[in-house]
């Protein structure tokens, strides 16, 4: 099934990576040291497969633009609610901690994990969330 997106959301979208990567818009990043934090995640969301049958060469796994709710273990308190962009990336500043990434899903597909993720001082920790198209 193909999702048409507005302008409008497009921008929208936009607006909400750009928010969620300086941390001006979580409140993620006004715990601790506010907006000198220097440590948080990188996130990269995938979609696949788009397609039932892989050819050589062919990639049938492609950027995904989800909403993920990250919260604080292990209070399970909600930190922030991101948006990944139409390239499937996301970046927001944390303190340094345990954080619960819980990616929004649909019923039944497309459908992705909850995963733990450790974020240290200094430092932006990576994350790669996939989600499954229900393709097989």
């Amino acid at each position: 099934m193909m999702h048409r997106t507005s302008p409008l959301h497009l921008a929208l979208a936009v607006v909400l990576v750009l928010l969620g990567g300086c941390g001006g818009s979580s409140r993620a990043s006004t715990a601790g040291r506010g907006s000198s934090l220097d440590s948080g995640l990188h996130a990269r969301v995938l979609y696949g497969p788009t397609c039932p049958v892989q050819r050589v060469g062919q990639s049938c796994i492609r950027p995904y633009q989800a909403s993920i709710t990250i919260l604080r273990e292990p209070t399970d308190k909600v930190v922030a609610t991101v948006r990944s962009g139409l390239d499937g990336r996301v970046s927001l500043r944390l303190a340094p901690g345990r954080y619960l990434l819980v990616p929004h899903s649909g019923r039944p597909f497309p459908r992705s994990r909850r995963q733990i993720v450790t974020v240290y001082a200094h430092r932006f920790t990576t994350a790669t969330i996939n989600y499954d198209s229900g393709i097989r």
